[in-house]
């Protein structure tokens, strides 16, 4: 196991615990910011063992929870408990907990999706937003949900993920089997010669784990024992709670209209990092077109032959371009 891994803080917050993992100088000891990472979907905070231990080694204060639901983590049963506020409201808790004003925060995924609702709740605790893969955009036009069914069909993941108890029994039934699914890297030519199928088109990734390994393309993207951690924390944890989070994309919809001006959002005004990857079929780089409009001051970096797990796959490229950015915004 990753030794930035290994000794998590439990910290009580917003009527959760977490398990936070730190990495680098007490941020009362730097002038340089504090960083922290955000997982996504299905991940953990191990997912940032690189960012934690390039930027902890550079000299930042770097803090990455298991976000709750997840992980180490409390999960607390309903619905109801995981709606944007509440995964906000944690976020708040641990600065208050650790007495840090203002930080940087860097999110892919979900984590990015929480990252760009971060102006609406704590504008004041915010130094700057680093986006791994989801762009920050427009409010959109109907309840998203609507929205993902009529341009996808029914099958979409997002679509399924929505029915409490029916997706559950799929993603549990072989963790490691659903683990290995979900961390994979594209194949390259392989991939790209491969004929498109029903489950491709519509985004049902439900349908492509059911078909089984041969029809999944790509190529494992971590080793045996970075699997493992993956492995057993969603075999103690299940994926309910984690599901839960898309199970609130349309009360989230509907919250984020109270900060609409003149049927907008407000544009964000904190130093921005937005990074896309040309091989990322779930989130698409020409999400992030327009971006400039939503977001300033906004740096753009583009990862070629690289998917949806960025930090992960080019690791040495994500770290890179994130301190660059930090040296270039924060000295």
């Amino acid at each position: 196991m990753h030794p930035i891994y290994q000794s998590p803080d439990f910290v009580e917050t917003n009527g959760v615990e977490l398990a936070v993992y730190r990495h680098g100088p007490d941020h009362k000891a730097t002038d340089k910011p504090a960083i922290f990472f955000l997982h996504g979907f299905p991940e953990i905070a191990y997912s940032w063992r690189a960012q934690m231990e390039a930027l902890g080694d550079a000299g930042y204060p770097v803090f990455a929870p298991d976000q709750r639901g997840y992980g180490r983590s409390d999960k607390p049963e309903g619905v109801e408990n995981y709606t944007m506020a509440h995964l906000i409201g944690d976020l708040e808790g641990l600065l208050d907990h650790y007495g840090i004003e203002q930080v940087v925060f860097v999110g892919h995924d979900w984590g990015a999706i929480i990252l760009w609702s971060l102006p609406l709740y704590i504008n004041d605790r915010i130094l700057g937003l680093g986006g791994l893969n989801v762009a920050h955009v427009a409010h959109y036009r109907d309840d998203p949900i609507k929205l993902f069914r009529g341009k996808f069909g029914p099958d979409m993941y997002i679509v399924r993920f929505q029915e409490e108890g029916a997706c559950e029994p799929i993603l549990e039934a072989d963790v490691r089997e659903t683990v290995r699914f979900f961390m994979r890297a594209p194949g390259g030519k392989r991939d790209a010669d491969r004929k498109p199928s029903k489950q491709t088109e519509s985004l049902d990734m439900l349908g492509m784990l059911q078909k089984g390994e041969e029809h999944w393309g790509g190529n494992l993207l971590l080793g045996e024992d970075e699997m493992q951690i993956y492995i057993d924390a969603f075999e103690a944890g299940g994926y309910t709670a984690p599901l839960h989070w898309y199970r609130n994309m349309g009360n989230n919809w509907l919250a984020e209209k109270k900060h609409l001006i003149d049927g907008v959002l407000p544009v964000i005004e904190k130093p921005s990092l937005m990074i896309t990857a040309d091989m990322d079929r779930a989130c698409p780089p020409y999400l992030a077109k327009g971006m400039e409009e939503r977001v300033t001051p906004l740096t753009m970096v583009h990862l070629e032959n690289c998917g949806h797990w960025s930090q992960q796959q080019m690791p040495d490229a994500v770290n890179g371009a994130i301190i660059e950015w930090l040296e270039e915004h924060f000295k």
